[in-house]
């Protein structure tokens, strides 16, 4: 199989199966045009329910809105083998429910998606309006305009789920109803059926967002797996006999388990679109018309959609044959059950601390010399502590016990995020105050690159429930000054080396994040509009446009 380097959003370095699904001079090499939606293969439910009534009212009067206006892609019986479960759905009930009503004030609904790049939107253009959580988000506003809805999508590109079990209060909200999760391809391979390491991330995963005070429902988004979107050894598409993946080599299957134990939805645009691409061969549903390499295009985007919508349509329609009732509330109220995997439970203390929630670790008493300031804009702020004479020190109390999942011997990784910048900025020693031991270490905040951008201070930390540490300025400098900046501390899920903060920081100790880091504002959608979802990078060529 060949390999490629692939650097996704400055996480550092590392080797994938080559994005390159397609090759050959068959292929149209404009990719978008290659993978546009097709109008001509849209349909919709036109007179479909119109004989069909509840206590005398049609039901294509009561869902005028949310079976009336949206029009599919795929073929209706492919959109019901994507279904992949559907279980009770007790709490995605629920959410409908609240969708549906006509209530005045509305109360608010907040919908989160989190994944890669791939719901991010990296492969579709529009960003924004093409990709698949825009266009369901549009919908929705569409759908029930009676309601007060603010979706969000707060995936983050080039990591996996065990990166989000840690910093899943920086892209979901905690008061949100209902999320969509994305992390099929980005969560790699294990062909274990048993013991499956993705299953038991993805399970700790789905555990945090379930246990949120909402109780929210959560539906697993699949898409295939990297190199199923092809062709076979000898076939006159696949001219460098890259190797296929076939259709039962992906996790999704594995995580029927989390869905059926759990009850938590799931769509699978791997079944959907299989027969079309590869027994049908059908036209507008080929592998390249859908895919522009692992990353599904404007076609893949709006067959993902195409899921979504019929499923919250047909959770609609069930609520009017079957309302919700008591045995609904009790079920999605209830407790969580043990693990399906003896132990496999996160930490309960935050992981991802950074921004107001980093603020409130912090000594007040023995903390001197440094101050809480937001260095940046009321829509995108760049909060942190911040000193500027040397022997300021600063203290936080956070909690290293990982004895539930991990040796209590091993040491935990802790990262503190700390300013780099060309100007001002000083050096600070990191160590051990009391509770926890580890060796001190210095950073220098300094450095030649006109740029100013957060990174990682990494101390390896011994375990304990009140483990309190300090960051003191040092009294030398390359500056000149002595500005220093911390801005959160991001806390290892488990003991030992080898964790997902430790593999983002293989290419340095940039944090690159976008989405966590204040370069990016999160997409969100309301009936007011979108708003966010333009990148610094982008920005400055739309200026410089603007300029010539």
């Amino acid at each position: 199989m060949q390999l490629s380097i692939l650097t996704i959003g400055f996480l550092g370095i590392i080797a994938i199966p080559s994005l390159t699904a397609f090759n050959g001079d068959w292929l149209e090499k404009d990719f978008f045009h290659r993978t546009r939606v097709r109008n001509e293969l849209d349909w919709n439910w036109d007179r479909t329910w119109s004989g069909m009534s509840i206590n005398n009212q049609p039901v294509s009067g009561i869902l005028s809105n949310v079976l009336g206006k949206y029009k599919f892609t795929l073929p209706r019986v492919q959109i019901q083998r994507g279904q992949a479960y559907l279980g009770a759905a007790t709490r995605l009930r629920r959410v409908v429910r609240q969708l549906m009503r006509h209530t005045s004030p509305a109360k608010p609904i907040k919908i989160g998606v989190i994944g890669g790049s791939i719901t991010w939107g990296q492969a579709v253009r529009p960003r924004g309006e093409a990709d698949w959580f825009s266009i369901l988000s549009k919908w929705l506003l569409n759908a029930f305009p009676a309601a007060s809805i603010t979706t969000r999508n707060g995936c983050t590109p080039g990591v996996p789920a065990t990166y989000m079990i840690l910093c899943l209060e920086m892209s979901v909200d905690p008061d949100v109803d209902l999320v969509f999760i994305e992390f099929t391809v980005n969560n790699g391979h294990d062909d274990l059926l048993y013991g499956n390491k993705i299953v038991k991330d993805m399970e700790r995963l789905v555990r945090r967002i379930l246990g949120l005070p909402n109780h929210p429902a959560v539906v697993l988004m699949h898409v295939p797996t990297t190199h199923m979107a092809g062709y076979p050894l000898g076939h006159p598409k696949n001219p460098g006999n890259e190797t296929l993946t076939p259709f039962y080599a992906t996790s999704e299957d594995a995580m029927g388990a989390v869905s059926q134990y759990y009850d938590v939805q799931a769509l699978s645009l791997r079944t959907a679109v299989y027969d079309l691409a590869v027994r049908q061969a059908k036209d507008g549903f080929l592998w390249e018309q859908v895919f522009v390499d692992l990353h599904p295009g404007n076609m893949g985007h709006k067959l993902m959609a195409d899921l979504a919508v019929f499923m919250l349509q047909q959770i609609s329609l069930g609520l009017l044959q079957l309302p919700y009732g008591q045995d609904d509330a009790e079920a999605a109220e209830a407790p969580l059950p043990a693990p399906m995997y003896a132990g496999n439970i996160p930490p309960s203390s935050p992981m991802c601390i950074i921004g107001d929630s980093f603020r409130s670790l912090a000594d007040s008493v023995t903390t001197t010399g440094w101050d809480y300031i937001n260095e940046g804009t009321t829509e995108k702020p760049k909060p942190g502590y911040v000193a500027r004479e040397p022997g300021s020190v600063l203290r936080v109390r956070i909690d290293t016990d990982r004895s539930g999942m991990s040796s209590q011997t091993e040491d935990v990784h802790v990262f503190f995020h700390y300013l780099r910048s060309y100007e001002h900025m000083g050096k600070a020693a990191f160590r051990c105050v009391s509770g926890c031991t580890c060796s001190s270490k210095e950073y220098d905040g300094h450095h030649e690159e006109k740029v100013s951008q957060l990174y990682m201070a990494l101390m390896e930390v011994s375990q304990h429930a009140a483990c309190v540490m300090e960051v003191q300025v040092l009294n030398t400098t390359r500056s000149g000054e002595y500005k220093f900046k911390v801005a959160g501390v991001v806390i290892s899920e488990m003991a030992g080396d080898g964790g997902i903060m430790d593999n983002i920081l293989l290419g340095g100790e940039q944090f690159g994040v976008r989405e966590h880091n204040g370069e990016v504002m999160q997409m969100t959608f309301t009936k007011e509009g979108r708003k966010g979802g333009t990148d610094a990078s982008a920005r400055r060529r739309q200026q410089r446009r603007q300029m010539q």
